[in-house]
């Protein structure tokens, strides 16, 4: 039996709205159970190039545990504001808006999910906001702590990962330049979400970036319906790719700003799903997460990285089950 989803379109289980946080307009999808009555808030952070769709195989799994489903478009995405100016997306920046956003809908406790870009903000978000946070998953994405020395990415992919060698090219303004209309948006999506050649080449290397040259030439992925690439070549032809790609700018910001909070360390409840064949995100980058989050459980999926879509089923049964074994027993989420 296939996994249930949101329908991009028409779906009335969901409500899109709107809130004005820090000064920046923020969509949301809004998904709560019929009665209007909930056991407590989740809040679910997409990724890079998604937005908040992207937890279209979740939400109607959360929503029938009892529990009220915020999926923001991230700053940059979709129907939220796209800043021109690359600090505005720092870790801190975009956590502070969170918090915001959950004030602001009533809530001074949720539970966190995030996926790629939206995992490496979550552990963020528990780290500065620490009282908002009660239990935290993430997908793809493990922990890394902040640092107390600075190593530019040049240095990084030279020296340790050459596989993050396509953060390279996402941040150099490249792409802005090439991938402007909704045509050419849809086949550099296409390329990020696994799409092939007619000789089957992928348009995306993580130690390369997207291959320009292939990427007019991708049929669409399998992990998408028709209908769903265009719905989000549409989300994102409102801003276009700048906004999305200033999260890859934000090193050095968020370096500086994170030395107020070296010494800080995530002791909530974190459930960690690893996808075995990220290509961006070997398995051997987990390893050491449990030295420095001490409340940690790890499960592992035999995916690429839209894991959320490419076995969602797998993906639910692990965060529906940790959710009643840790998050939703224990007292200490929102509403309980």
């Amino acid at each position: 039996m296939p996994v249930d989803k949101i329908r991009v379109f028409g779906d009335a289980r969901i409500e899109y709205k709107s809130a004005t946080v820090n000064g920046h307009k923020y969509s949301y999808i809004l998904s709560q159970p019929q009665s209007g009555k909930y056991r407590a808030t989740i809040f679910l952070i997409h990724g890079f190039p998604d937005i908040s769709m992207g937890w279209r195989y979740q939400i109607p799994m959360l929503v029938d545990m009892g529990l009220r489903v915020v999926a923001p478009d991230c700053l940059g995405y979709g129907r939220t504001d796209a800043p021109d100016d690359y600090k505005l997306y720092s870790h801190k920046r975009c956590a502070d808006d969170i918090k915001a956003l959950a004030s602001h809908l009533g809530e001074s406790k949720v539970i966190l999910g995030g996926h790629d870009w939206g995992a490496a903000l979550s552990y963020r978000i528990a780290l500065w906001h620490p009282e908002l946070i009660s239990h935290l998953f993430t997908v793809c994405v493990p922990y890394a702590r902040p640092q107390s020395t600075y190593l530019p990415l040049e240095d990084l992919v030279q020296n340790a990962a050459p596989h993050f060698a396509y953060q390279l090219q996402f941040a150099s303004g490249d792409l802005e330049k090439v991938i402007r209309s909704k045509g050419e948006i849809k086949q550099f999506l296409s390329a990020l979400y696994g799409g092939r050649t007619e000789k089957g080449e992928f348009g995306f290397d993580a130690e390369k970036g997207v291959l320009l040259d292939k990427v007019s030439g991708l049929k669409p992925s399998r992990l998408l319906s028709e209908e769903e690439l265009d719905y989000y070549a549409s989300e994102f032809s409102r801003s276009g790719v700048h906004g999305p790609l200033n999260w890859y700018r934000t090193r050095k910001v968020n370096y500086e700003e994170e030395l107020a909070i070296l010494d800080r360390q995530i002791t909530i409840p974190v459930l960690f799903i690893q996808a075995l064949k990220d290509q961006a995100l070997p398995p051997h980058l987990g390893k050491s997460m449990a030295k420095h989050v001490p409340n940690l459980t790890i499960k592992q999926v035999n995916t690429a990285h839209w894991a959320l879509w490419e076995k969602p089923k797998e993906v639910n049964s692990i965060i529906s089950t940790w959710l009643k074994e840790v998050a939703l027993v224990d007292g200490r989420s929102g509403k309980l």
